[in-house]
């Protein structure tokens, strides 16, 4: 017998999150949702209407898991050093829970932007790197680091912790690594990615 109710709803979230993963926004369909759900197109519809309800509302539950911690960590009061170094932790530890967001996130960039865009423009993006400079700017003052901008900064950061997952089976095979392998790198680049950031800064 079929579930009902909100473990149907969450049967098609899940399977949907699943689909949209491998052929991303416009390969997927409401019928390829229902069959991974093991489900019908009117039960589909009937949860979420449309394919778009239902990609946005998945895209942004994943996009508030990884900003919603980053946010928190930019605006928090730490040392710039310790900040970076919980920033750096922070982006491995939760992508390691969901190593497919980045290329879910890049994929749709590339395929559907305005989708996209929807989603990411209703975090407060400008006031924490608003904040970040401010912080920077006293840091600099302080004669501790040179002058960076924070959006470069923070561009610094995601471009050493997302890459990996981005390329996770080219550098498996390229190194060797089996499962284990590669989740030992990165507990090790969670100490090396703040002493390459802050190295590139400090005074």
């Amino acid at each position: 017998m079929e579930n009902t109710g909100i473990n149907t709803e969450e049967n098609i979230k899940n399977a949907a999150h699943k689909i949209f993963t491998q052929k991303g926004f416009e390969g997927t369909s409401v019928q390829d949702i229902a069959t991974e759900a093991g489900t019908t197109k009117s039960m589909v519809n009937y949860y979420f209407r449309t394919k778009e309800k239902l990609f946005t509302e998945i895209f942004h539950e994943e996009f508030k898991k990884l900003f919603s911690g980053i946010g928190f960590y930019l605006s928090s009061d730490m040392p710039l050093k310790e900040k970076i170094e919980k920033l750096v932790a922070y982006d491995i530890d939760k992508l390691s829970d969901i190593p497919d967001l980045p290329i879910f996130i890049m994929t749709e960039l590339h395929h559907n932007p305005e989708i996209v865009f929807k989603n990411i423009e209703s975090t407060p993006v400008l006031s924490l790197f608003l904040a970040l400079n401010k912080q920077i700017a006293e840091e600099v003052a302080d004669g501790k680091i040179r002058n960076i901008d924070a959006r470069e900064l923070f561009l610094n950061i995601q471009s050493l912790t997302i890459f990996p997952f981005l390329s996770k089976p080219m550098m498996m095979r390229l190194f060797g690594l089996d499962e284990t392998g590669f989740n030992e790198m990165l507990q090790r680049r969670k100490k090396e990615i703040p002493e390459i950031v802050w190295n590139s800064i400090k005074l």
